[in-house]
């Protein structure tokens, strides 16, 4: 186990958690926006987790749907009455870092909120919740969970089901265990979790599995990618480019790990165009050099090797790719 944890309030944490889940008979669960393996992983494997062991709460997850993950992997998000909110309920939000991100976010609603998550506190003003459970040391946000269900006494139950969910969210943020996050603690985890049965070979073929539709976006990629003198590889969807290859926002950053391992490229940057939010939403990888600082600069953060920000104007790009490069120096 990582010895740099306090597991003693760690432990507290977590018997907190479970009495809140006991407490209180009406529970939501929120992710980030634009959700990923990880928030739809560590979401639903905690809702599974719950139903399965208080059946007879009634517990909801809310968030925006992403249909290429939906329903083949998570199931489609729930449409929630406004007189559930008008209910005393606990609302838990998992792997969001700060308030914006917050998908179909009504934390005012909520007579507690709990906030469960792997990344850094951001700034004051964008800070949330009652209780804070947050482990930015951990890889995924779906580690966090697991190691709390597989805390829990004997008498709950840890389905294959929630396993699977939780499962899904570490493959997705270590990238099958390949990211600098990834501890002995994160293996022996996801471990524990195939010993409830998880069928690993199942859950890789549905994450993984690609088409035509996706090829041609690597194609793109690959016949529009730029390195800079700098050792910054980057390249940009424009709002044609997204139409003419039929894909969504959430794809731009697809195959930004293509690159992250090239020989003379210390950072990869996807830049997609969002018309409907009148930015550019921009994703950096790095495999040596922390670069959320960068981020921080550009209305974003993360982690120390993998971050997002915004670009309000395209030309801003060369102004983030030089800052880039001056970390890359380093």
């Amino acid at each position: 186990m990582n010895s740099n944890f306090d597991f003693k309030k760690m432990h507290n944490q977590f018997k907190s958690l479970e009495k809140d889940i006991i407490a209180f008979n009406n529970i939501v669960i929120y992710r980030h926006s634009s959700p990923d393996f990880d928030a739809l992983g560590s979401q639903m494997g905690l809702y599974t987790w719950i139903k399965d062991n208080f059946p007879n709460k009634e517990v909801h997850f809310v968030g925006d749907n992403i249909n290429t993950l939906m329903p083949f992997i998570y199931p489609i998000s729930e449409e929630i009455s406004d007189s559930f909110f008008e209910k005393e309920h606990l609302a838990i939000t998992v792997d969001v870092s700060d308030l914006p991100r917050v998908s179909k976010e009504k934390l005012k609603f909520a007579k507690k909120v709990i906030k469960i998550d792997h990344h850094p506190l951001p700034p004051i003003e964008k800070q949330f919740g009652d209780d804070l459970i947050v482990y930015p040391e951990m890889a995924a946000c779906a580690e966090l969970l697991s190691l709390f269900v597989l805390s829990r006494s004997r008498k709950r139950i840890l389905s294959k089901e929630a396993a699977t969910y939780l499962y899904s969210g570490i493959i997705g943020d270590t990238n099958r265990f390949l990211y600098q996050d990834t501890s002995s603690m994160t293996l022996r985890l996801a471990a524990s979790l195939l010993d409830v049965g998880v069928n690993k070979d199942d859950v890789y073929f549905k994450m993984y599995q690609s088409d035509e539709r996706r090829m041609n976006i690597l194609k793109f990629v690959l016949n529009n990618y730029k390195i800079t003198p700098g050792h910054v590889c980057y390249f940009v969807f424009t709002k044609e480019d997204m139409k003419k290859l039929d894909m969504t926002i959430d794809e731009g950053n697809l195959h930004i790990n293509t690159f992250r391992n090239l020989k003379g490229v210390e950072a990869v940057v996807s830049v997609t165009e969002d018309e409907n939010k009148g930015y550019f939403r921009v994703s950096i990888r790095s495999s040596r050099k922390p670069i959320s600082e960068v981020a921080k600069n550009y209305d974003g953060g993360g982690h120390d090797f993998a971050a997002g920000c915004k670009l309000y104007d395209l030309a801003k790009l060369d102004n983030l790719i030089h800052d880039l490069e001056e970390i890359v120096k380093e």
